[in-house]
């Protein structure tokens, strides 16, 4: 089977993990997001600060010398104060709304004033909190937002945080940085392997021309070594064109636009049949309508790969399904099926890397395959912002399933 990268495997599953483990996981595992914690902390302590302040102000009220308070109009009883302290007129008008009478009565309005402005003081914290929080982590957004177009293979995004020398700048220019190196080696790796592949072509594409010639005077003693020969030929021929292939496809910038799948399936079903008919597999399809936005020709090359691999990683008399269905919330999904040899969970991992086979799926002289289709598979997927994901079928054979996000269905 072949390969390139990592995939998003669903059939591996953790092992060992207790009851108790997986609840604590869980449990500790919710976490508000930054922003939210900031912005709580931020209100949690003016609400404290707020809190200690009214306290201060109820205890300094409750030593503070007792005065004579307004009575309504309407008593005709003299004021009656205590005869060891003094009295003293405090101006205040008679009203019928509010009777404050003692040093208890201004405690109780304090306690109330107190809790109308801590609840108010605990909103607008939160608030202010929030937005600033929100100014603070702009930053952070942006350099997870590159990292996350790295991770999909596009180096090429720079952050360029502005603003004054802080420590998020700092970590802006250091992750623009790793970008420009990881951008300058991987860009040394894809053109020593384009240049290598064509400086190849050539020469076994005279080799090739060689061994016809050879073939078609060659004796009956010599005809099963130039067959060989040229077989072995042919298979290098195929991994440079795969090479090729790769490196296009992870240079590219793909020309996007309304691609249905299930129309480019059918093509590409009639151009596998007759490999098929030759391997004695047989190809059954479900094909609803899938508009995605995408690259025309990568996508071709993607469908025409993973068809390709469940044929030839088949068993003669075996079968590949393939099927394109449109999910309104998780998007479009590429499913492709097939019956053959065992996949163990262990190996699902590493099928999208260069070059490599799983044992026991094909043997090394009778499979064309040259471990680079999923490879390709994989970078065109990453290309699409799309999510490849294989499964093991316990009956033997592989599923291999392509997601499209929600956006990219027109």
């Amino acid at each position: 089977m072949s390969s390139a990268g990592r995939a998003d495997v669903s059939a591996t599953r953790p092992t060992g993990a207790t009851e108790p483990n997986r609840l604590r996981l869980s449990i500790e595992g919710f976490r508000f997001t930054l922003r939210t914690r900031l912005a709580l902390t931020y209100a949690g302590l003016l609400t404290l600060a707020g809190a200690l302040m009214m306290l201060i102000v109820y205890i300094v009220v409750g030593y503070l010398p007792t005065y004579a308070f307004a009575v309504p109009a309407t008593t005709a009883e003299p004021l009656q104060t205590t005869p060891t302290e003094p009295l003293y007129d405090t101006g205040i008008a008679s009203t019928d709304t509010l009777l404050v009478s003692s040093r208890g009565d201004v405690q109780t309005l304090i306690l109330i004033i107190a809790a109308v402005l801590l609840v108010l003081l605990a909103g607008g914290g939160g608030w202010a909190g929030w937005a600033l929080a929100g100014r603070m982590l702009r930053p952070l957004q942006e350099v997870n937002a590159a990292a996350h177009r790295a991770a999909r293979g596009h180096l090429d995004h720079r952050i360029a945080l502005a603003g004054p020398r802080d420590e998020l700048t700092d970590l802006a220019d250091t992750f623009d940085e790793m970008l420009e190196g990881l951008e300058r080696s991987f860009g040394t790796y894809r053109r020593f392997a384009a240049n290598a592949s064509h400086e190849l072509r050539t020469p076994l594409a005279t080799t090739r021309a060689m061994l016809d010639v050879a073939l078609s005077g060659a004796d009956a003693h010599e005809r099963p070594l130039l067959e060989r020969l040229r077989e072995t030929n042919e298979r290098s021929i195929d991994t440079v064109e795969s090479l090729l292939d790769l490196t296009e496809v992870d240079a590219s910038s793909a020309d996007h636009g309304t691609v249905h799948l299930e129309q480019l399936a059918t093509f590409v079903l009639a151009e596998v049949s007759d490999e098929a008919e030759a391997a004695g597999v047989r190809i059954d399809y479900r094909l609803s309508t899938s508009p995605v936005s995408g690259d025309t020709s990568l996508l071709r090359q993607l469908l025409f790969n993973l068809i390709q691999n469940g044929i030839r990683h088949n068993e003669p008399g075996g079968w590949v399904r393939v099927t394109t269905v449109a999910h309104p919330r998780t998007g479009v999904e590429l499913r492709v099926e097939n019956s053959g040899a065992i996949v163990a969970d262990a190996d699902l991992e590493s099928l999208t890397d260069p070059f490599f086979r799983v044992r026991g799926r094909s043997t090394e002289s009778t499979s064309k395959g040259r471990g680079l289709g999923l490879s390709i598979v994989k970078a065109i997927t990453d290309r699409h912002d799309a999510t490849l994901r294989f499964t093991a079928r316990e009956d033997g054979g592989l599923i291999a399933s392509v997601v499209f996000p929600p956006d990219s269905a027109r």
